[in-house]
């Protein structure tokens, strides 16, 4: 056996462990109950495979998903049969993974920095704990894995339409789409992929009897209050430990999740969403003017995957522990490219992650009751997500000088050389 073949047998080997242990570890933690989405889904699939067909959810229904979030929810519950829509996701999702890793790695046929990046997400997969497969984020995750497997390989419409796809079922690799639309030349292909790839799945929907409930996934979000475990919501839980501003911890029945209440807390959830379209824009010019300086494409492409992510995340009213899953995409973009001293950010990423896994689900029933533990886990996680988008801004805007400064310093160069050129020839006549 071959080195390449060696290490793909070995990669697909710790897919499944790190799979296996995942979901050993949601079965430890069964006053939480990690895994539970999935009934939730299995709840909605069973619904409409009952016959409710002129009642469907994203379609002539209000969701909080795409539409096309729909089918891998469906795949699942045909996968899982008479043993449930759990069972078949998690099959559905390791066998998925194991593809990307994979493709990741060309199949024993590794590029520069490839294997790095298998490694690394499977490390981050196993420290972000069970949610890292038991949420609809994981099918828009491996979908953007694709993507960037695509850009690798320089097959730009592919990869424009696996993150526009990936953005039907889980809004944040628009993040991706956004960065390849970017950091390339390219842009009127890129921008007809991801146009063409959206009025399909639209069309698509407005023949299966879909209307403005299509998007009913974007008014959903806005009508969210503060959930508990975004960052802005740090605030209320500390108060609320302390019997401040009227603060606390409730359950939304409509939407199935803990979120804070307290004076401003209301006020605050409202700005959020503008907030987050500023942090996008500043990125969104950082980015452009990288790739104006002649900044690698593919570095500029990390860092602008990475800081829009994180402005998704940071800046987000909603903090479901999965959010921080989104993280893994460009991070392993960063290493597949070797994007330089890109060591900090894939540091970070997994100290990240084993937070998150911390808080939930191990932690969670302490941060329900607002323990120390939980409590300072939580800030020290928020506050890591906080630096981390200072650091990816930081390096997106450092990526402007290099060329500057080389250029600088090749026309200086340049005009001493004349100089001198010019001296000699004066003195020689």
């Amino acid at each position: 056996m071959n080195k390449g073949l060696l290490h793909l047998s070995g990669l697909l080997a710790a897919t499944v462990f790190v799979h296996l242990w995942l979901i050993f570890e949601a079965s430890t933690q069964l006053a939480v109950m990690p895994l539970n989405d999935l009934n939730l889904y299995a709840s909605w699939m069973q619904e409409q495979q009952f016959g409710n067909f002129r009642d469907v959810y994203g379609l002539t229904r209000d969701w909080v998903y795409p539409f096309i979030a729909q089918l891998p929810m469906l795949v699942a519950a045909l996968i899982g049969g008479s043993s449930g829509l759990l069972n078949g996701w998690l099959a559905m999702i390791t066998l998925l993974n194991l593809v990307a890793v994979g493709q990741l790695v060309s199949w024993g046929k590794p590029a520069v920095g490839a294997l790095q990046a298998a490694w690394f997400w499977l490390a981050f997969l196993g420290l972000l704990g069970p949610v890292a497969i038991g949420r609809i984020d994981s099918v828009a995750t491996v979908l953007a894995v694709f993507g960037l497997v695509a850009l690798a390989k320089n097959r730009i419409i592919t990869a424009m339409i696996l993150f526009t796809s990936g953005a039907w079922i889980k809004i944040w690799p628009l993040a991706m789409a956004l960065a390849a639309f970017l950091a390339d030349k390219r842009r009127k292909l890129i921008f007809l992929a991801a146009a063409s790839t959206s009025a399909i799945f639209l069309a698509a929907g407005a023949l299966l009897g879909g209307g403005i409930e299509m998007f009913s996934f974007i008014a959903k979000q806005g009508d969210r209050a503060l959930q508990l475990e975004a960052p802005i919501a740090n605030v209320w839980l500390w108060l609320a430990k302390f019997n401040l501003a009227e603060a606390s911890i409730y359950f939304d029945k409509n939407l199935l999740t803990n979120q804070v209440a307290g004076l401003g807390a209301l006020e605050v959830s409202a700005l959020m969403t503008p907030v987050m379209v500023i942090a996008l824009g500043i990125t969104a010019w950082l980015g452009f003017r990288a790739h104006k300086a002649g900044a690698p494409t593919n570095h500029v492409f990390a860092a602008i995957a990475l800081t829009a992510t994180l402005d998704l995340i940071v800046f987000n009213k909603v903090g479901s522990p999965q959010f921080e899953g989104w993280l893994a995409v460009p991070l392993i973009a960063g290493i597949l490219f070797q994007a330089p001293k890109w060591k900090t950010a894939a540091i970070g990423g997994l100290f990240i992650a084993l937070l998150t896994n911390l808080v939930y689900p191990i932690f969670y029933i302490d941060l329900m009751g607002l323990g120390w533990l939980s409590l300072i886990t939580l800030t020290t996680r928020n506050l890591a997500l906080i630096w981390l988008l200072v650091w990816a801004n930081m390096y997106l805007s450092g990526l402007s000088k290099p060329r500057n400064q080389e250029a600088q310093q090749s026309s200086g160069q340049q005009s001493r050389v004349q100089s001198k050129t010019r001296r000699a020839r004066s003195q020689t006549q």
